[in-house]
């Protein structure tokens, strides 16, 4: 006849063992996910960083080029003896 209590503790601790092991990789599977969460967060703060830097580049590129287009226009309109008076 079969020995149950050895089998019965037998299965308990490989049970234990296998709940062990779930636990473990459970919680290493939460810390990386935390971990990519919170560089996903940064990566979102440096790409909306960047995207305002960008928007304010052309915001003075924009400026610049109205600049330059003004100054190519009054000497454009300008006759030689009108802008040597003002």
């Amino acid at each position: 006849m079969a020995d149950y209590k050895a089998m019965y503790y037998h299965l308990a601790g490989r049970t234990a063992t296998a709940i062990d092991v779930l636990e473990a990789a459970t919680s290493i599977m939460e810390a990386n996910a935390k971990a990519t969460k919170a560089s996903a967060e940064s990566m979102m703060a440096s790409a909306e960083s960047m995207l305002t830097s960008a928007e304010a580049l052309t915001d003075l590129k924009e400026k610049l080029k109205l600049a330059q287009q003004t100054t190519e226009d009054i000497f454009i309109n300008c006759n030689e003896d009108d802008c040597d008076n003002e």
